[in-house]
């Protein structure tokens, strides 16, 4: 008998914001721009002015808490615009 195994990977992205740097700031600058607001020529994996404008402009379009902090809610949201 053969069993099934499912492998998950269920990792909590970190929260970001102003100042941050690396392979999830890259991520999210590479999500703001697949949406449209951030220039690609921006992507730096550093968290800096214009990633926490477009993150701003992105919670202020979808109702979120407008502070530049990229948390679970803003996360979310970012991936559910991007698939849906």
């Amino acid at each position: 008998m053969i069993q099934e195994v499912q492998a998950t990977a269920n990792k909590e992205l970190p929260i970001l914001r102003k100042g941050d740097t690396g392979g999830a700031v890259k991520l999210l600058q590479n999500l703001l721009i697949a949406l449209g607001y951030f220039d690609k020529d921006l992507r730096t994996g550093n968290f800096l002015e214009q990633t926490e404008q477009a993150v701003k402009n992105f919670q202020s379009e979808y109702n979120l808490q407008v502070d530049g902090i990229v948390g679970a809610k803003t996360w979310d949201l970012l991936g559910g615009v991007l698939w849906d």
